[in-house]
């Protein structure tokens, strides 16, 4: 498929939208995610460019002309990293578009082929903000305006 067929979605947005959107989400999901956990759940997931370009180059390698971000909460038994449990993330899928037998566009999770069998060309583990909200001063930089919301 050439690269002009490929559905496009998506644009830049501004700061407004962004706060716009931050705001709603705490407003509207986070704290009542957040009161139900009885710990702070994540706001926010970090990447760095580097390893976000690998994964892209990784997917476009392996066929992927898209990508989906799904949305995801981690077991509230998580041994890999106890301090993830029950907090929300997100996993970044290649895609791939498809015609379907009726003539719909499909953007489809890609699968690669390895000696195990087929697997999801997917990429997670993030920092999640909280717990991970510190920057490269070291300094805390999310602060839980919520008392009874305070990590535990």
């Amino acid at each position: 498929m050439s690269a002009a067929k490929i559905m496009k979605a998506g644009q830049f947005v501004d700061d407004k939208h962004v706060s716009m959107l931050r705001e709603n989400y705490r407003e509207n999901r986070w704290r009542a995610n957040s009161e139900r956990l009885g710990k702070p759940d994540s706001l926010s997931v970090w990447y760095s460019l580097d390893e976000l370009k690998q994964f892209i180059q990784t997917a476009e390698a392996a066929g992927a002309d898209g990508i989906r971000v799904y949305f995801g909460v981690y077991p509230s038994v998580f041994p890999e990293n106890i301090l993830l449990q029950d907090r929300q993330t997100i996993v970044f899928v290649g895609t791939q578009q498809k015609q379907s037998a009726t003539g719909k566009t499909e953007n489809k999770d890609l699968y690669i082929s390895t000696p195990k069998g087929p697997e999801i060309m997917a990429f997670n583990y993030g920092l999640p903000c909280p717990p991970a909200c510190v920057g490269p001063d070291r300094r805390e930089i999310y602060k839980i305006d919520e008392p009874h919301l305070a990590a535990k």
